[in-house]
């Protein structure tokens, strides 16, 4: 403040008078200063807020669910293989129909069932079956084995997979949307295989709770909803492999590309989980190095996700990261083909039904 001569003659005092500090006046100046030096849009509170591990964990849920809805090309084709499993089973069952009533006829069948209601237990022959032995009857037999003319066909939701899959595998896959619903991780196979692939107590009980939920455990729900759309009545109450049922070439190669397709249709969840896994380990390694709200924004905006602040808990800070959010934004975004071309994605389906059709 200055005064003038005029003043100073009619107050004098203002010039020997210390005017006290103000603090309110200083923060204010301070808020006006610190105001000039933000981007265009950007508010006080939004680039000094503070992440603390809550806002991290929910963050990362934004994430991954943006991640999950993401159409990619491992998206599409998990999809797809859905939408050919569907096809294969139904085509496959009315192939495996045609081949067991054949060999025990429907009318065969019915007379043993007249038979076990009339006699009881001594006449008890006829068993419901999803799992068949078939043999192909027009190969000739390798002598050191007979594994290239006959082989099981199992409709079973957990049918025996080969490679890095579990039986449980092609049941978690295709019922994977109604174990997210209630809380369930359907990747957790996949994403405990990605890392070290050993056993522990979490996996376990991730596990138990699918077994449980999908009716692996007691043979109930889902499991034995399914079982029962895909049996047939057999003659023999023995092991299958005692009973092997004789097929045609055609028909024998026709069974074994259902076979192909139930693993390629748990290899397609497992190529999309695993590409969203990479992609998550790397964003979760930043969140913990990021320290500030807007640098967590700032990679979400970056990825095409947009937070409502509102939403979020607000503190105070400034960041610099290992991590800077547009580099691994760039980094993610590299790893992801999105297929924003419906025109690719539609020659990509044709393309899928175009090879279910030929098999």
């Amino acid at each position: 403040m200055s005064a003038s001569l005029s003043d100073t003659l009619l107050f004098p005092f203002i010039l020997n008078t210390h005017i006290p500090y103000n603090p309110i006046d200083k923060y204010c100046q301070g808020m006006i200063k610190n105001k000039s030096k933000l981007k265009k849009g950007e508010s006080m509170t939004t680039s000094k807020a503070r992440l603390n591990t809550d806002l991290r964990k929910k963050i990362g849920g934004l994430i991954l669910s943006h991640f999950e809805n993401e159409q990619t090309t491992e998206l599409e084709n998990f999809k797809s293989a859905k939408e050919d499993i569907a096809v294969a089973y139904d085509r496959a069952f009315k192939l495996a129909t045609k081949i067991v009533q054949r060999a025990y006829p429907t009318s065969d069948v019915a007379t043993l069932n007249a038979f076990k209601k009339k006699y009881g237990s001594a006449c008890d022959v006829v068993a419901k079956d999803s799992c068949f032995y078939f043999a192909n009857t027009e190969m000739k037999k390798n002598e050191n084995s007979d594994d290239d003319i006959a082989e099981h066909f199992n409709f079973k939701l957990d049918a025996s997979m080969s490679g890095r899959f579990e039986d449980m595998d092609f049941g978690i896959a295709y019922y994977r949307d109604e174990l997210k619903q209630v809380g369930i991780n359907p990747e957790i196979n996949i994403q405990q295989k990605a890392q070290d692939n050993r056993d522990n107590p979490h996996w376990t009980q991730e596990k138990d709770k699918i077994r449980k939920f999908l009716g692996y455990q007691n043979e109930d729900g889902i499991y034995q909803s399914w079982k029962d759309k895909f049996s047939l009545d057999v003659i023999g109450t023995s092991y299958c492999r005692s009973r092997t049922i004789p097929c045609t070439n055609s028909e024998f190669n026709e069974m074994k590309v259902f076979k192909l397709a139930r693993e390629s249709f748990v290899n397609a969840h497992y190529n999309w989980a695993e590409h969203i896994f990479k992609d998550m380990r790397d964003i979760t390694n930043a969140l913990k190095d990021y320290k500030y709200v807007k640098d967590a924004i700032d990679l979400c905006g970056a990825l095409g996700l947009n937070i409502n602040e509102n939403e979020l808990q607000r503190t105070v800070g400034v960041s610099l990261t290992i991590y800077q959010p547009e580099n691994l934004a760039n980094l993610i975004k590299s790893r992801r083909a999105k297929q924003d071309n419906k025109a690719v994605i539609a020659q990509f389906k044709k393309a899928r039904q175009a090879q279910v059709a030929l098999n």
